[in-house]
């Protein structure tokens, strides 16, 4: 029998975590006004009107239009009751998820890696972030067409998790804020981290359940 105190604390984790990504979200889609017409005195865009009327910004509006979409889309798909109880409807959304990370979103985030205010090391950070997550939608939909599941989960848990950085780089620049931090080695290592942290403590908690079945 399942551990109920484990099961219940567990649940209660994963809640907040869809609530904390929602809010996050939200609060950067509501920051939206800044970019029709884009402010160069805002945030992300300061220092970048030397070259955003040119190819940057066919990449950056798909970025935030459908980056939002891919995030609340995987919340929806990752969702083990949602599948259960409209397996149709997963597996039609899970090719316009698939679809729009393939096509939209790796591939624009990937671009704009390249004109990362934060340095050569954030953009290296940034780049493999894109390659990696459309890596894993394509294996896991590779998995589901071959109808091998539990494999297709695996990928597509490590690529929702990839896209979530977005939302871990934010934690940490709100962290950076509070405690006033100065270096400029703060960027570049939140960039890693919003990604490599949560990567590998899935592939710990992965290694530390197959080791339990198997003893």
């Amino acid at each position: 029998m399942p551990n109920r105190p484990s099961t219940t604390l567990l649940r209660a984790l994963v809640v907040l975590a869809g609530l904390l990504i929602v809010k996050i979200t939200v609060a950067v889609m509501l920051g939206y006004s800044n970019y029709f017409p884009p402010n160069f005195q805002s945030d992300f865009l300061q220092g970048r009107d030397g070259y955003f009327f040119g190819a940057y910004q066919w990449a950056f509006y798909p970025h935030i239009a459908f980056g939002p979409a891919a995030l609340f889309l995987g919340m929806l798909l990752i969702s083990e009751r949602f599948r259960i109880r409209y397996p149709m409807w997963h597996r039609r959304l899970g090719r316009v998820h698939v679809l729009n990370v393939l096509f939209v979103v790796s591939p624009s985030g990937l671009w704009m890696a390249y004109d990362t205010s934060t340095g050569t090391i954030a953009a290296i950070s940034f780049a493999i972030l894109a390659v990696a997550t459309a890596t894993c939608s394509a294996l896991g939909w590779r998995a589901a067409v071959r109808r091998q599941f539990a494999i297709h989960r695996c990928w597509m848990t490590r690529s929702f998790l990839l896209l979530c950085s977005a939302v871990v780089l934010r934690m940490f620049g709100g962290l950076g804020t509070v405690l006033e931090v100065r270096s400029p080695w703060f960027d570049p290592l939140a960039s890693w981290a919003s990604w490599l942290v949560p990567l590998i403590l899935l592939e710990l908690s992965r290694l530390k359940r197959w080791r339990t079945v198997r003893h």
